[in-house]
């Protein structure tokens, strides 16, 4: 890697349960592949129950994982980090998405 590491933050569907979704096995070679190289990742997402019941991966090796309820407690837990990240990424079919969007924007 060349330059300072980046502190990257992703909003996405999930991580931890790639039960009946694609996201997941796209979204840990992603965090995997940029934690790598040195970067700093965060991947934050919804903890919803049909995910909850079917985690394969409840703690990635890679990057950081945390979990939240809402969207009070994503704004929060998490707007420091979202705040000071050089990139933030809100996936396709994070729950609540637009409403997610525009508090990263705002933040």
């Amino acid at each position: 890697m060349t330059g300072a590491p980046l502190r990257v933050v992703i909003l996405g569907l999930a991580i931890t349960s790639s039960w009946g979704n694609g996201h997941a096995t796209i979204y840990r070679a992603l965090v995997r592949a940029l934690a790598s190289r040195g970067h700093d990742v965060l991947f934050l997402e919804r903890d919803v129950p049909w995910y909850a019941a079917h985690r394969d991966l409840p703690n990635p090796p890679y990057g950081h994982t945390a979990l939240y309820t809402s969207l009070d407690e994503l704004r929060d837990r998490f707007a420091g980090a979202v705040r000071e990240a050089d990139l933030v990424m809100v996936g396709s079919y994070a729950p609540q998405g637009v409403a997610v969007g525009e508090w990263v924007l705002g933040t």
